[in-house]
């Protein structure tokens, strides 16, 4: 399968990057303001140019367990969301873009898609996120990759506001591992996964509106990708 089911699927429905894994140990790191952090005149301006990374993981399920070539990843750590994802601010909308990264890599990596229906992302994405064939077979059981994490870069270390719309131009990053696993009734099959192929960067614009007490994010790609993104594995949606 590929990164163009990843990229597809991940970079353009939520325009972002996906490896799937935060490894065992990838706990991120995310900012968890509030509105006076956002708008008090005394707060220095928060700089929030480059990862959008999540602070908080549930991890009650036990020691998480890699991928290997016969099992899936167990014990992947839940995206916790961030208290003031659904704020009205700068902040607000950072924690939520760094919510959608940590969900959209969960659900490529789980097939469970509990927190992409909890996010930010617009109805027809996330429609198309839960329909999407890997993240049903990795669900089924039947798809799983050595490693995969989505990650959004943001470009700028604020967004810009236009009427009630905010645009932030951000990288869309996939990452994967050395390897994908298919099954196939009794078959099992390892896929090896070129390293110039393993990760794929894609350019381009999240668009925000805060609306009915939270806030909405759509993705606007360029056409244009890295070279990793162009060398990609053959894959179906």
């Amino acid at each position: 399968m590929t990164s163009e089911i990843t990229r597809r699927a991940a970079l353009s429905l939520v325009g972002a990057g996906t490896t799937v894994f935060l490894s065992a140990c990838a706990a991120t790191n995310v900012f968890v303001g509030t509105q006076e952090d956002a708008s008090s005149p005394s707060a220095s301006p928060k700089d929030y140019k480059g990862e959008a990374k999540l602070e908080e993981y549930d991890t009650s399920a036990g020691t998480f367990e890699p991928a290997t070539h016969d099992t899936p990843p167990k014990n992947v750590p839940k995206p916790i969301k961030p208290k003031n994802a659904d704020e009205d601010s700068v902040a607000g909308l950072y924690s939520s873009i760094a919510f959608l990264g940590a969900a959209i890599t969960y659900a490529f990596t789980t097939g469970d898609t509990t927190y992409i229906q909890d996010s930010a992302f617009n109805e027809e994405t996330k429609k198309e996120i839960i329909n999407n064939r890997v993240v049903r077979k990795t669900a089924e059981g039947k798809h799983w990759e050595a490693d995969i994490k989505l990650v959004y870069s943001l470009e700028t270390s604020e967004p810009t506001k236009e009427g009630d719309e905010y645009t932030w131009p951000y990288q869309g990053i996939s990452r994967h591992g050395a390897y994908y696993v298919e099954v196939d009734g009794p078959k099992t099959s390892v896929n090896f996964i070129s390293e110039s192929s393993q990760e794929t960067i894609t350019p381009g614009r999240i668009k925000a509106k805060h609306t009915g007490g939270h806030w909405v994010i759509s993705f606007e790609t360029d056409e244009s990708a890295s070279p990793s993104a162009s060398s990609s594995r053959s894959s179906s949606i």
